[in-house]
């Protein structure tokens, strides 16, 4: 496996056309990785949301301090 260091030394020997390609892909992958982080923690925020309703939060802090 390359190193950082590695692997920007084979990226100057890139034409400016195959770096913009490189570019292109890493900021779509990117963009990508962080709408599935946000779609993430937005399920997290939701399941969170429903257990303080059902009261499952409150029981689950006791559970904590029971156990320290």
């Amino acid at each position: 496996m390359l190193t950082v260091a590695e692997l920007a030394a084979e990226i100057q020997q890139l034409s400016a056309s195959d770096k913009h390609k490189l570019l292109r892909l890493l900021t779509t992958d990117s963009d990508a990785s962080e709408q599935d982080a946000d779609e993430m923690w937005r399920q997290e925020i939701v399941r969170r949301v429903k257990a303080i309703r059902n009261g499952e939060a409150a029981i689950r802090a006791l559970q904590e301090d029971w156990r320290e």
